[in-house]
């Protein structure tokens, strides 16, 4: 049974996961790009800053995720207010970058590279003495210098927030076609359902009539065949799911089912002549398929004449499908009229057999050589039912 989908209205969200892969991937992507500019450029004590800058990308990586933070709570407002909140939620960020850059490339980078230079001078020299003085000289944090990297910082936190945006409306998009999926599940098992359960009332009428004469005739053997028959039919065509494929052998069996509670009423009016193939009783079919074409041949053949009129139930391998054909030799130019446009029961046959198999199942009828037939072609299933 296709369960509905909930109806929270709550914006999809992005995995925990997939947050932290986009977080690591793009300041993975700024510290390998950062490092291969260097590299091209040349410059002088490379392996240095590595150190530094891998220290910057992590620090920018706790920043980055304080501002998911934050945009994950204004997940349910506007996308204009989602811009605004993204573009002010980045500037400390920015500033937490650019402040960080400033001090692991302006302060502790150049100790190092004094450090480095002290210990390869003559020993005479105190490295720690050069060092402090070098510390007293230091001016205090230039603060031009952090809000021009700040600045490069912004852009960075605002491609990453364009990112989330992109990663997290592509979420909601999914989850908008998931629940369509399920709404189209839903939709077509309930019209499945609605099939199955919809027992033509002229028959339950008709059927009982039938009943209560033959019990006034005195023929119970007949009354008592034709409520076992009844009985039979409602028990097999209500307890299955209906959503599930079948059997032909068995369809073809409730159709007989079927078909011999009218023969009752009709009597000699009535014959049925059945067509299947062994190595296509283990086929599968849509449960129901051949049930509206079948009261159909009842109601506008077998009804209307005082004739005998002959139905046909045929199955046969075409090229690899399955072909089913219902046909009769009743009186074809009132069917023409009544189901020339499609009628009830052909147009659910219709509809389900596109809605199961798309552009590989279709269903055509009209005028036969004796009558009228309706011919249903389906893709040759054996496994799933």
């Amino acid at each position: 049974m296709s369960e509905l989908p909930s109806s929270d209205d709550a914006p999809a969200e992005i995995s925990a996961r997939i947050v932290g892969l986009s977080i690591a991937g793009f300041w993975a992507f700024y510290f390998t790009v950062s490092t291969a500019r260097v590299i091209m450029w040349g410059k002088e004590g490379q392996l240095q800053m590595l150190g530094p800058r891998l220290l910057v990308s992590l620090v920018s990586m706790a920043a980055t995720a304080i501002v998911y933070l934050v945009l994950r709570r204004a997940r349910r407002a506007s996308l204009a207010s989602a811009i605004l909140i993204a573009m002010i939620v980045s500037i400390p960020g920015a500033f937490i970058y650019g402040t960080t850059n400033w001090y692991m490339f302006d302060r502790v980078l150049p100790s190092l590279k004094r450090a480095a230079a002290t210990t390869a001078q003559p020993a005479h020299r105190s490295s720690v003495t050069v060092g402090a003085q070098a510390d007293d000289d230091m001016p205090e944090p230039p603060l031009v210098d952090i809000a021009d990297a700040a600045v490069n910082g912004y852009f960075f936190f605002v491609t990453w927030c364009a990112l989330y945006f992109a990663l997290s409306y592509a979420a909601q998009l999914g989850a908008l076609e998931r629940r369509s999926a399920q709404l189209k599940a839903a939709a077509q098992a309930a019209e499945l359902r609605a099939l199955r359960y919809q027992i033509n009332p002229h028959f339950l009428f008709n059927t009982m009539n039938s009943l209560s004469s033959l019990v006034m005739t005195g023929r119970s053997a007949e009354a008592e065949r034709m409520v076992v028959g009844l009985s039979t039919f409602f028990r097999a065509s209500l307890t299955d799911d209906p959503t599930e494929d079948v059997m032909l052998a068995n369809e073809i069996a409730l159709q007989r089912l079927y078909l011999e509670i009218e023969m009752v009423r009709f009597g000699d009016r009535l014959r049925l002549e059945i067509d299947l193939p062994a190595e296509l009783e283990t086929a599968c079919v849509p449960g129901l398929i051949l049930q509206p074409l079948v009261e159909n041949v009842v109601k506008h053949a077998v009804s209307r004449t005082r004739d005998t009129v002959i139905l046909r139930i045929e199955a046969r391998e075409a090229e690899g499908r399955l072909e089913l054909k219902v046909r009769d030799d009743g009186p074809a130019t009132q069917r023409l009229e009544d189901e020339g446009t499609g009628g009830v029961g052909l147009a659910n046959v219709r509809d389900r057999i596109a809605a199961r198999f798309g552009p590989d199942g279709s269903v055509t009828w009209g005028r036969a050589e004796d009558g009228f037939s309706v011919t249903l072609i389906l893709p040759l299933l054996r496994d799933g039912c």
